[in-house]
């Protein structure tokens, strides 16, 4: 049996509407709010006073109104508390500082190599990132809501026998099964909150990038990898065990080399940065760490004329065409979005080809439907998502102080 609503559930669902809304607006009326959460304008009003009292939100002065009285324009309170946003990539880790309004005030990035990290070196780095940038704003009392980590792989939930919950990670290309970041929260004296990386990147360009009030959507990352993040009816989608999006491991052959996944046929085996610079330069070529430098080689290359650099691209689009074709059939998505470093870099040149293969491989209605597009947040996206995991829970519950 379903436990009924209590007052405080409903005025705790009426806040995170209004938050949420300021959030991702930037600025607002209380008439504003009200039309835009379907609200009573007693109710704005009340939830509005609580959050001025809380110290959340704060008045910025007035606009004159058609035809009324001149209306006073809210807005959070950027320097009431900090968030920090970190992402594990391919090759770094990296780690942001960001006010309420989610303007970065630090960032830090520390690379590795091999494209393997121990999550002991993975805490071992946020620690020490975190330190350097707080360093920078010694003596400050603004409080930090907590820390949002992307991570490779799936996120799942469990309940512990002492009744707390932690997030445990399955990377099995990168080979974590089952780890637990649970000790970063007491090394930081902080929350910390876990997600994949595609997917807080995918919520980062639905808040405030490519992706802005788009009901369906899916945001693909290339890199090394791929991955995906699927929004449908305006929710992030994150199947029954939250491994939706793993794209990057669907199935476009029956063979071809074999995936850090293990499998044959992986997309990532055909769209991958390393694939194809292996297409390019052969297998035995060693690029290393020097990915980014090696594609624009590759692309310099094709434009010079150079045969196999052509071939590599021209394939390259292809294949992303067909594997981003059946994401268009099975999502009918309104917007698909590259992002991603190699993502980003493939949308510069070849975009329209690109669109090209997935209009002529998609099914005539869904294709009719869909809008590809590059990223508008490229890089900004990697901390900025992590950083959205603590500013979502203080729009659902606010300071925890």
């Amino acid at each position: 049996m379903a436990r009924k609503a209590t007052v405080k559930d409903v005025r705790r669902a009426n806040r995170a509407l209004v938050v949420r809304h300021l959030l991702l607006e930037g600025s607002s009326s209380r008439a504003a709010a009200g039309e835009a959460t379907g609200l009573s304008a007693a109710t704005v009003t009340s939830v509005i006073g609580d959050l001025i009292e809380e110290g959340a939100v704060v008045e910025q002065g007035q606009v004159e109104s058609d035809g009324g009285r001149p209306r006073t324009v809210l807005g959070l309170n950027r320097d009431a508390a900090r968030v920090i946003g970190a992402d594990v990539g391919e090759t770094d880790v990296t780690i942001g500082l960001f006010d309420l309004d989610m303007n970065r005030l630090g960032e830090r990035s520390y690379p590795f190599r091999g494209r393997r990290i121990s999550p002991e070196q993975v805490m071992d780095t946020i620690v020490a990132g975190v330190g350097e940038l707080l360093d920078d704003r010694r003596g400050s009392s603004v409080p930090i809501l907590g820390l949002g980590l992307g991570v490779p792989g799936i996120v799942r939930s469990v309940v512990n026998a002492d009744g707390t919950t932690d997030a445990l990670v399955h990377a099995q290309v990168i080979g974590w099964d089952g780890v637990s970041f649970g000790d970063l929260s007491h090394r930081l004296g902080m929350p910390v909150f876990i997600d994949n990386g595609a997917k807080t990147t995918t919520q980062a360009e639905s808040w405030f990038g490519s992706i802005k009030g788009v009901d369906d959507a899916v945001v693909v990352l290339i890199g090394a990898g791929a991955g995906a993040g699927i929004v449908s009816n305006g929710a992030l989608l994150r199947g029954s065990s939250s491994s939706a999006g793993e794209w990057g491991h669907t199935k476009i052959s029956m063979d071809g080399v074999r995936c850090r996944c293990g499998a044959k046929g992986c997309v990532e085996t055909f769209v991958g940065a390393v694939s194809i610079l292996e297409a390019w330069l052969g297998p035995e070529a060693h690029i290393d760490g020097q990915e980014n430098e090696a594609i624009a080689a590759l692309f310099a290359a094709r434009s010079d004329g150079d045969e196999r650099a052509r071939s590599a691209v021209a394939d390259l689009v292809d294949h992303l065409g067909v594997a981003l074709s059946n994401l268009v059939n099975l999502y009918n998505p309104r917007k698909l979005i590259l992002g991603g470093w190699f993502g980003d870099i493939i949308a510069q040149h070849v975009l329209d080809e690109v669109i090209e293969v997935v209009q002529r491989s998609s099914l005539e209605q869904p294709a009719a439907d869909v809008r590809i597009e590059r990223s508008t947040l490229g890089s900004k996206a990697v901390a900025l998502g992590a950083a959205t995991l603590p500013i979502e829970q203080f729009v659902e519950s606010g300071f925890n102080r």
